[in-house]
């Protein structure tokens, strides 16, 4: 059995960390079929995709039973991972079922979206065992909600609540407990894989490229984008179709 599982929603698929026994930890079997499935989600007619785990955790970190061997190696292979999660062309949603802590609460910090059922625990222990976050959490976590309340995280590595994350921006959906959370991360899902690709894809540009920039050139930045959509074959389908009071049929180009 993979350790990443793929089904089928709609335009929508969803990815299942498949370790329940282990909690989802990352090891190197779980990490080349999360490449794997990435790949082929990256050009096929998916328009979403939904990352969650199976059994009661998310994710809970790296499997530190195994030996991952060079660990520079090993890093650099995770921060690729990382920011191919944080770029990835279409909207990803963590789904977090349960336990999401260490590696398991970076890798859905990557993520576009986190929606969370209720009861699960989200946390950053590492400090405890006198190591970081070391799987893109110190740069991701501090961008989500601030500097000050990334550090409170980082430096007690105690758990939140779903509550709590919700709270201070950490996750944008909690489902009541009992909720089907696949289903309602899908819907929620829903209201960002419905549009074009390219205006997507442009808005993503502005917000992210434009955070390093001073407001003039941020400006400048957004001016050039949107010049571009505007000469795209799904910006004049998206004013067609609001004019003749229809559904818009996207091209992504």
């Amino acid at each position: 059995m993979s350790e990443v599982l793929r089904s089928d929603h709609g335009d929508c698929a969803v990815l299942t960390l498949n370790r329940p026994d282990q909690l989802n930890t990352i090891n190197t079997a779980l990490v080349d079929a999360l490449e794997r499935e990435l790949d082929i989600l990256a050009t096929d007619a998916t328009r979403g995709v939904l990352l969650t785990g199976s059994g009661r955790a998310f994710c809970v970190g790296t499997d530190l039973k195994e030996n991952h061997g060079d660990n520079d190696a090993w890093l650099a292979r995770i921060h690729a991972l990382v920011e191919r999660l944080y770029h990835f062309p279409k909207p990803l949603v963590a789904a977090i079922n349960g336990l999401a802590l260490g590696g398991g609460l970076e890798f859905a910090s990557a993520c576009l979206f986190r929606v969370a059922v209720s009861s699960a625990k989200l946390g950053l222990p590492e400090v405890k065992l006198s190591l970081i976050p070391s799987y893109g959490g110190t740069q991701l976590i501090s961008r989500l909600i601030g500097e000050n309340r990334a550090l409170e995280l980082m430096l007690g590595g105690d758990p939140i609540t779903a509550a709590e994350a919700r709270e201070i921006g950490l996750v944008n959906l909690v489902v009541a407990e009992g909720g089907d959370l696949v289903t309602e991360a899908l819907a929620y899902l829903g209201r960002f894989s419905r549009h074009s690709r390219v205006a997507v894809a442009s808005i993503r540009r502005a917000v992210s490229e434009g955070a390093a920039l001073d407001h003039r050139e941020a400006l400048k930045l957004e001016a050039r984008l949107a010049a571009e959509i505007g000469h795209s074959a799904d910006a004049a389908e998206g004013v067609a179709a609001f004019l003749e009071k229809r559904k818009p049929v996207w091209r992504d180009r």
